[in-house]
């Protein structure tokens, strides 16, 4: 038995410098918790703060990450530094030498988490990244171990809190996108290049991440559609409003049997009754579906310095209360096999659908008579009045087959009366 695990953290920015002030402030609960010491030893980074916001003995500071990597005193490496590049090199080296290796890096597991798995199961390690998803919100830890006598059928996630808080900004002033993203950076939600965020990159990680768990099974990332809400607009909003919809950017996971498992994030219309549509700001919320719990919801921060922290040192506690089984015990084992991902044109939605068109006659029989040829049942039509000879149309179809609505769109924006496609926003939840 050990008397005390030894950590080495890799990157001391705004995650990392949170992570080395929850085990160094809170060394004596962690203690008590685990059951054993748990001391930061060694920390490397490419960026210093200075002065650093918290005393650091002398020697814990390091240049060399091999003093990380190669130091056989030390059991469980945190990798702080985000990307696919130096932290999956730092990632294979920790496991391969037999350290348990601790992450919030959800582009990394996304991507790499089957190999990496593989190798922390082969060499008795663990692989724990609860941080990855959600923050601070224990989703991972809930999936693997609160609900494995489950079956879930159906997870529902606000998974970007930078898009949540645009999205809810609109809502909440009527703005339009761009001075909302404007907004998010100068409060530090939204990145200089918020590509990742508002592009939908960040939440697809995640709900790879998810799904692999919920669904026990092994998902590739490029099979996941994913859309961000760059074409979300004030107008879509306030028609939402008036329909009993609000617009946020959904990831979901539905379970088909046989026929597959759906994963995809875009925008959509939920009704404003549902949990998630009263989710606010830059929070987080995952919304989950079972055959035994029914309907549960996991609410809380999905980002920042110590929400996420805690998590990351949420799941050093936990390696170190397992420290004397000679296995490992990964949150996702890598006995899941490969599972079909539904391709996104057999996906069947009801959509909402805004266009520009010329204010002349005929041009709901034109379109209606494309919908009808295909196959797309129209709901409920809208024409507000019109202005200097054009006209807005808004439609909601019953629900249709991606496939079928993407082809309605094509033959719209070819008609001579159409202008413009200007909005397609799914509706409801599956």
């Amino acid at each position: 038995m050990k008397d005390c695990i030894k950590v080495g953290l890799i990157g001391l920015g705004t995650v990392g410098g949170g992570v080395a002030r929850v085990l160094l402030e809170n060394e004596k609960n962690l203690c008590a918790r685990a059951g054993v010491p748990i001391r930061l030893v060694k920390i490397t980074t490419l960026v210093m703060k200075n002065p650093l916001p918290f005393p650091l003995a002398e020697g814990v500071l390091t240049s060399d990450v091999a003093d990380i990597l190669d130091n056989p005193e030390i059991d469980v490496v945190v990798e702080c530094i985000g990307g696919v590049g130096a932290a999956l090199d730092f990632a294979r080296r920790a496991l391969s030498s037999g350290k348990h290796f601790v992450t919030p890096n959800k582009e990394l597991i996304a991507k790499y988490g089957p190999e990496l798995l593989a190798i922390a199961k082969a060499k008795g390690v663990n692989l724990c990244y609860e941080a990855s998803v959600a923050g601070g919100i224990p989703i991972i830890h809930g999936l693997k171990n609160n609900l494995a006598a489950d079956n879930v059928r159906k997870i529902f996630g606000i998974l970007n809190g930078t898009t949540n808080y645009i999205l809810d900004k609109m809502s909440r002033e009527g703005s339009d996108f761009a001075p909302a993203l404007e907004q998010a950076q100068k409060l530090g939600y939204a990145e200089a290049n918020p590509t990742s965020d508002v592009d939908g990159y960040d939440a697809a990680y995640k709900l790879s991440i998810l799904a692999g768990i919920a669904f026990n099974s092994a998902f590739r990332f490029e099979d996941i559609h994913f859309e961000g809400i760059r074409s979300v607009s004030a107008t879509d909003i306030a028609f939402a409003r008036r329909l009993g919809y609000t617009i946020k950017l959904i990831a979901t996971g539905v379970d088909r049997g046989e026929g597959g498992v759906e994963l995809r994030v875009h925008p959509t219309m939920i009704p404003v009754a549902h949990p998630l549509a009263n989710v606010a700001g830059a929070f987080n919320a995952v919304f989950v579906e079972g055959d035994y719990i029914g309907q549960a919801m996991f609410y809380g921060p999905g980002a920042g310095s110590l929400p996420t922290a805690s998590a990351v040192a949420g799941d050093v506690v936990d390696i170190a209360m397992n420290h004397e089984v000679p296995h490992s015990h990964p949150s996702m084992t890598t006995n899941f096999g490969p599972r079909k991902v539904v391709p996104m044109a057999e996906v069947q939605c009801e959509y909402y659908l805004r266009l520009s068109v010329k204010d002349q006659p005929g041009v709901l029989a034109k379109i209606a008579t494309i919908c009808g040829d295909l196959g797309v049942s129209l709901k409920n039509v809208e024409q507000p009045e019109a202005e200097g000879g054009e006209a807005e149309l808004i439609l909601i179809t019953h629900a249709v087959r991606e496939g079928s609505m993407q082809e309605a769109i094509t033959r719209m924006n070819a008609l001579p009366v159409v202008i413009k496609v200007e909005s397609l926003i799914r509706v409801g939840l599956a």
